[in-house]
């Protein structure tokens, strides 16, 4: 019975206070001025959700707490964890959640498609090559469509949020992050399948490399 009692205080101390010892572990990579100032944006932040009539979705803390752990999580490894945030209308909270998630997803494939065409086109301009501007959109909208299916999945959610309209409709929003090697490897993925449907010809090269570049980040 002794033995029995003991191995059952050992697991009630392992899931003692989970979600706490989480943030620890992400705060210890933080310096504790970057940790009072996340704290304090988090709380600016959320202050500003709450005004616009927001407020925590299915959650037990609250979301300055979820708020602060979020960005302390993306803070504590800027360069892998990308944050990507959704919002959409649903008529319930399921349909809701899942609509802002792939609104999420859709945002960073227009940012991922938006960022290689430019690049592409100031190469265009700046050199001397046979790939026409309405092969770099087709290219373009092919690997945008490539992206946004093969990051289904990859997202991390984080929490959710949901207000009430003035027409009365439910609005979802939904804080995610992705890892960037696994985001690379999706984007370079649709890279290939779009080549496949447009002749970028001498362009090729360097839409390989601007592929390697992270997506530039929304503000969350």
């Amino acid at each position: 019975m002794k033995k029995i009692l003991t191995i059952l205080a050992l697991l009630a101390a392992t899931v003692v206070c989970p979600v706490q010892s989480h943030i620890a572990a992400q705060t210890a990579t933080l310096s504790k001025s970057q940790t009072k100032a996340e704290e304090k944006d988090s709380k600016k932040r959320c202050k500003e959700l709450k005004k616009a009539g927001w407020e925590p979705l299915a959650s037990t803390s609250t979301m300055e707490y979820a708020m602060i752990k979020y960005r302390t999580y993306i803070e504590s490894d800027e360069e892998n964890r990308i944050p990507i945030t959704g919002i959409a209308i649903g008529r319930s909270n399921k349909i809701g959640r899942e609509n802002a998630i792939h609104s999420g997803i859709a945002s960073y494939a227009t940012r991922a498609k938006a960022q290689i065409v430019g690049k592409m086109k100031s190469v265009l301009a700046a050199d001397s090559h046979t790939t026409t501007p309405e092969e770099i959109e087709k290219f373009g909208a092919a690997y945008e469509a490539a992206v946004n299916t093969k990051l289904s999945g990859l997202v991390k959610e984080h929490f959710a949020l949901v207000r009430t309209t003035s027409n009365g409709a439910k609005e979802f929003n939904v804080f995610m992050s992705i890892d960037e090697v696994k985001a690379r490897k999706a984007r370079e993925e649709a890279g290939r399948i779009a080549q496949e449907r447009a002749q970028l010809g001498s362009l090729s090269e360097h839409a390989e490399d601007f592929i390697g570049e992270p997506v530039e980040p929304e503000e969350y």
